[in-house]
């Protein structure tokens, strides 16, 4: 646990627009978007046509799910490759942008 917190601490107090704080965001959803879809909440997207994925479950409830794997969805689609293709660019500006000698 020591190792694992020794290696997440550094990725957590990066800075907000480094390399490093892009990847980690990108990361994040994606395991938060692999979560959503492990536990089902795929299937309470149906509230989008106005259907009721469990009838257990009030219809606010699962529209609440639903939304949240359609929030999810969408930023796996547009906001993780964003954040990667920032973290690449910014990389690059900073190795680029370095003075000869350093």
């Amino acid at each position: 646990m020591k190792a694992v917190s020794k290696f997440l601490l550094p990725l957590w107090k990066a800075s907000t627009f480094s390399p490093v704080a892009f990847v980690t965001r990108a990361v994040a959803i994606a395991v938060l978007f692999g979560i959503s879809e492990l536990i089902g909440l795929r299937k309470y997207t149906t509230f989008l046509s106005g259907t009721s994925a469990n009838l257990n479950l009030t219809w606010q409830t699962a529209a609440v799910l639903g939304l949240i794997h359609l929030l999810l969805y969408v930023g796996f689609i547009l906001l993780a490759p964003i954040f990667l293709i920032t973290a690449g660019l910014l990389a690059a500006w900073n190795r680029l942008s370095k003075p000869e000698g350093q």
